[in-house]
């Protein structure tokens, strides 16, 4: 067998460690279509506007869940379905039966209200007015408003997990053989999407104890892909290093904000995360930029603009130890030799001339 069989095989192995997941709720798979075919956007032309979010609430609250520990099944650029760690299927399975369970509770009570939403519906001033063909619309709505029994069976919530055992049937020819190929990478753009979205990004200088909340999000989803590559699993390590070295319940900045923003520039492309130096990069590895020019910070504040500007006002030079010690000097130099005081004197006074003229 070639080497190139070889690997073909071991990227398969991949679904021996994996489930397949999937979910549709609503009626709908939440895609974008060209086509009004969901018929959410059709029965909602009859509904107030926002009388389904709670159904896209659900379906992202599951989305969200399955992408912490799992990575999308793309056919077309299409999503069917979730890559799962058997590790994660267990605990995921849970969340989804609950997540299921407060969706059919708040379907109870939607259904309940149905009728009362409706009637409101059709009474608000903005259906008052009559269609072309002579019904008012409040009319209308109430004639074809969906009806509880309807939405009973259209409003669901369905999910599914199953292994794959074999590709055998179609061989190389099986599209999921592409697809697996092309897990590692799409396991690092979704941790990059994610990390794009929710980080400002290394500008701001500083930032609060919440982005560590992201750090344990990339970690968690780097530990469920370790079973595609060895890559994520030394991200989860990377990330386990700063949540230990980057205290908690306070702003970071400084040292600590440049490991928060070394680890988090790495993960904002899916080329950095799989890239090859991934095993010598340490985000602890970092000073502050700006250390030198606080050093001289306080050089540059004891220039001498400030005593110019005494000098110019004509007041004494303050805490200038030189121009002190030779005003002392003067002073006592005519108790000595009273003669040399003529000089002093016309030095005296040519500053009293020159604020006359410049009055």
């Amino acid at each position: 067998m070639s080497q190139a069989a070889n690997d073909a095989v071991a990227e398969m192995q991949v679904l021996n460690n994996v489930a397949l997941f999937d979910f549709i709720i609503g009626g709908s798979t939440g895609e974008k279509t060209v086509e009004a075919d969901d018929f959410i956007r059709e029965v909602g032309k009859m509904l107030p506007r926002g009388t389904f979010s709670w159904v896209s609430k659900y379906r992202s609250e599951a989305k969200r869940e399955i992408l912490k520990v799992g990575v999308a099944r793309r056919v077309n650029n299409r999503v069917r379905g979730y890559f799962v760690p058997l590790e994660q299927a267990g605990s995921l399975s849970t969340k989804l039966k609950k997540i299921k369970a407060d969706f059919q509770a708040e379907k109870s009570k939607f259904l309940a209200n149905l009728p009362i939403i409706i009637e409101d519906w059709a009474n608000s001033p903005v259906n008052s007015g009559v269609t072309s063909s002579g019904q008012s619309r409040a009319t209308l709505i109430r004639q074809h408003a969906p009806k509880q029994e309807d939405l009973d069976r259209l409003l669901s919530f369905d999910t599914s997990a199953i292994r794959v055992g074999s590709t055998e049937f179609f061989g190389a020819d099986d599209a999921l053989q592409t697809e697996v190929k092309g897990l590692v990478g799409q396991a690092a753009l979704e941790i990059a999407d994610d990390v794009k979205k929710s980080w400002k990004g290394p500008n701001a200088g500083r930032t609060s104890s919440r982005v560590l909340g992201l750090i344990r999000r990339i970690r968690n989803k780097a530990v469920a892909m370790g079973v595609l590559s060895p890559k994520f699993s030394r991200l989860a390590e990377m990330c386990d290093k700063v949540l230990s070295a980057v205290p908690e319940g306070q702003n970071i900045e400084g040292i600590e904000f440049l490991m928060v923003s070394s680890l988090l520039s790495r993960c904002m492309k899916p080329e950095d995360i799989l890239a090859e130096d991934s095993v010598k990069f340490d985000p602890l590895d970092v000073q502050l930029p700006d250390t030198g020019v606080e050093a001289q910070q306080p050089a540059t504040l004891a220039q001498p603009d400030t005593s110019d500007l005494f000098l110019v006002i004509g007041e004494a030079t303050p805490n200038n130890e030189a121009t002190q010690a030779t005003d002392q000097a003067d002073t006592e130099q005519p108790a000595a030799n009273p003669v040399t005081t003529e000089p002093v004197a016309e030095t005296a006074v040519e500053p009293q001339t020159t604020l006359e003229l410049v009055l």
